[in-house]
């Protein structure tokens, strides 16, 4: 499958980047917003965790979260499922290495800066993302509640399997077990199988896995 690098917004100046050179690129600007907050009133003194949380399988998917260090981690997996993941309420699991993290833990007890863990989401088509803590920091926060998105992916475009051609907008769950699936509109009305068998090409590294849909 042809493949594009994924680009996103830094929601605090508008500034696009890849995943790599936003996460350079929040290093620098996260600590300036956080400067500016005081005299925008409204704010209270917090910390949090600067994450990045990126697909295994598919990294042009990825999500750049300031997350509180008072959350536990069960906050951040139903944020996870509510974004990316949720299609038929499965078990999920964080691990660092191969150490089961209990979701009632707060982050402040687990995580560090520099820190690499972990996240599945159901044990049969598992779909595995991997999160590293890229800070932590101490000043005001605004009411926006425990998880809030810097940034993330645009939807990134994957090439039609049949023409190479156009942008997929669908994939044949049937056809991907033999290695292509993916399938651009017109490619799509012409696809021999049935069409019960397709998902929707969707923002999320679970795209054309079990039902997910989006």
């Amino acid at each position: 499958m042809r493949r594009k690098t994924s680009k996103g917004i830094c929601l605090l100046c508008n500034s696009i980047y890849t995943g790599a050179g936003m996460s350079k690129h929040l290093k620098s600007c996260l600590p300036k917003y956080l400067e500016y907050l005081p005299e925008s009133g409204g704010s209270k003194t917090g910390s949090f965790f600067h994450i990045m949380v990126q697909g295994a399988d598919f990294p042009e998917y990825w999500l750049q979260l300031k997350v509180s260090s008072e959350s536990k981690l069960k906050a951040l997996d139903k944020f996870l499922r509510d974004i990316w993941l949720e299609c038929c309420g499965h078990l999920s699991a964080f691990r660092y290495f191969r150490r089961e993290l209990g979701m009632q833990r707060r982050l402040s007890d687990i995580l560090t800066p520099g820190m690499q863990f972990i996240h599945e989401y159901d044990f049969g088509d598992t779909t595995i993302s991997l999160a590293k803590v890229l800070g932590y920091y101490e000043g005001p926060i605004k009411g926006k509640g425990p998880i809030e998105i810097l940034a993330r992916n645009d939807p990134p475009e994957f090439l039609c399997e049949e023409c190479g051609k156009a942008p997929a907008v669908e994939i044949c769950t049937e056809c991907q077990w033999e290695g292509s699936g993916w399938l651009c509109e017109s490619c799509a009305e012409k696809h021999e199988c049935d069409e019960e068998m397709r998902l929707p090409v969707v923002n999320s590294p679970r795209t054309g896995v079990c039902g997910y849909t989006g």
